[in-house]
């Protein structure tokens, strides 16, 4: 004869085992990948910019950054950006995971540090900053012949500008 203890509950011994290795399977899955920091989409009717807080009306201007947190912040001109970064310090550059621009042309998503630029303070932006972004220095160059004024801009001279208000 096979002793069988009454109060033991077998099937609950195996659904705290079951919860047990879910809960730490998940905490691995969560802390084993890397941040994804891919561009998300703007929606002209809710979206508005972390700075000014005007409705990002303007698509190919707009611009987003992401921090090593994984938020995203959205902006509707590139000097908003650059201004929450380097003026407002609302995020500190070592915070910064991923910047992106959208080339003017295209309104295709590029990394900050890949994209030329254009920039002369009489180039229409949302808000009044002149730089525009291009995916190659030719496109960039193309755009300053055509308004007849303008420099080109690479990623390392936008500190160049005077992102601040008050310009």
């Amino acid at each position: 004869l096979v002793f069988i203890n009454a109060d033991f509950n077998w099937e609950e011994k195996r659904m705290r085992k079951i919860i047990c290795m879910s809960l730490i399977v998940t905490m691995l899955a969560a802390c084993s990948g890397d941040q994804s920091y891919e561009p998300v989409d703007i929606n002209p009717d809710v979206d508005i910019c972390d700075v000014c807080n005007m409705s990002i009306a303007s698509e190919v201007h707009a611009t987003e950054l992401f921090s090593t947190e994984g938020d995203v912040y959205k902006f509707d001109d590139l000097g908003c950006m650059i201004q929450y970064i380097e003026k407002d310090g609302r995020i500190s550059p070592e915070e910064v995971g991923k910047q992106y621009v959208r080339d003017l042309d295209s309104g295709d998503w590029m990394e900050i540090e890949a994209a030329h630029f254009a920039y002369d303070p009489s180039f229409w932006t949302p808000m009044s900053y002149g730089v525009v972004s291009f995916a190659t220095e030719a496109q960039a160059e193309q755009y300053i012949e055509k308004e007849g004024q303008g420099r080109l801009l690479a990623y390392s001279e936008l500190s160049e500008i005077d992102w601040g208000w008050d310009r």
